[in-house]
């Protein structure tokens, strides 16, 4: 039991040893804010750019402490961001589309990493912040109607993520170090460089048709998309490589007979049609390391009353 920064023994409340907790504190004195201009270049052509300060709160771990080292505060996180883009509608109003460029210009950006701590644990995970690090990338999204019934639509995104500055505890070089010596030492790695996990590129889009039968009642049909590309995994800050999430694209889609003037609609629908097999998260505990399946296909109905 740990009570007042020592542990005493269940059995006899001897004391075990002092661990000497101490205070902690993470105060977060930052301010946000956002500045930006736009400009119409034409009635349906507009253009913007904006400079945006954001932060997040600092804090502490609390989950399951075993040394005074994780209860340290980790600083606040902060960012600017950068952003320009062009926002339209072409074609009398028939295609809608708008792109932007952005830049993310991280400082105490706060990860899961790893704590040296000595003997007995060696190393424990915990949240830290890594310095400097910055985000780039583009997005872009469109509406297109070519015909009456029929909308199109379509999502496109692509980044990349880099440290900057960052020296941390070099999880798997200390675990080999104590292996040949039996006692841990503390190795530190300059993770400068070293890319921050994540897609690189992200799509998604659907097709809708809407065709009228008689003056009462629509037949709905739907077929949507969402691709997510590879991407490393790794538990902690520097970890990278130890392998890596493949990519995957699912389809989804409805059939939608409704009765809009009834206020009734009955609808089948599936997800993952398919059945793609994939995973969306991991985990990973001393050598073992697991993923986390997506959803399989999924067939299913829906009657929809509305009053």
């Amino acid at each position: 039991i740990n009570s007042a920064a020592k542990n005493y023994d269940l059995n006899t409340g001897a004391i075990l040893s002092d661990v000497n907790y101490g205070n902690s504190g993470a105060l977060t004195n930052q301010f946000g804010g956002q500045g930006g201009i736009q400009y119409q270049f034409t009635p349906k052509i507009m253009g913007y750019a904006t400079i945006s300060r954001g932060f997040k709160p600092g804090g502490f771990n609390a989950n399951t402490l075993s040394n005074a080292i994780q209860l340290r505060a980790f600083k606040p996180e902060w960012l600017l961001s950068y952003e320009a883009g062009l926002k339209t509608m072409l074609f009398g109003d028939r295609l809608r589309l708008n792109a932007a460029a952005f830049y993310y210009d991280y400082h105490d950006k706060q990860e899961f990493g790893t704590q040296f701590v000595g003997a007995p644990f060696g190393i424990l995970g915990g949240y830290v912040t890594a310095p400097r690090s910055h985000i780039y990338g583009v997005e872009a999204d469109m509406e297109a109607h070519p015909f009456r019934g029929l909308t199109l639509t379509q999502n496109f995104g692509f980044e990349r993520g880099f440290y900057d500055e960052y020296m941390a505890p070099n999880r798997n070089a200390i675990i080999a170090k104590y292996a040949v010596t039996g006692i841990y030492y503390p190795i530190y790695t300059n993770y400068a460089g070293y890319s921050i996990p994540m897609p690189t590129l992200t799509l998604s889009g659907a097709a809708v048709y809407k065709l009228p039968i008689g003056s009462k009642y629509n037949l709905t049909f739907d077929i949507d998309y969402n691709y997510r590309g590879s991407q490393t995994q790794a538990l902690y800050i520097g970890q990278g490589g130890i392998y890596r999430a493949p990519a995957y694209a699912l389809f989804n889609g409805f059939v939608t007979f409704s009765a809009p003037k009834q206020h009734w609609s009955v609808s089948v629908y599936s997800q993952n049609l398919a059945d793609r097999k994939y995973w969306t998260g991991f985990g990973t505990q001393a050598n073992f390391y697991g993923v986390v399946p997506g959803a399989p296909r999924f067939v299913g109905g829906k009657i929809s009353l509305v009053y």
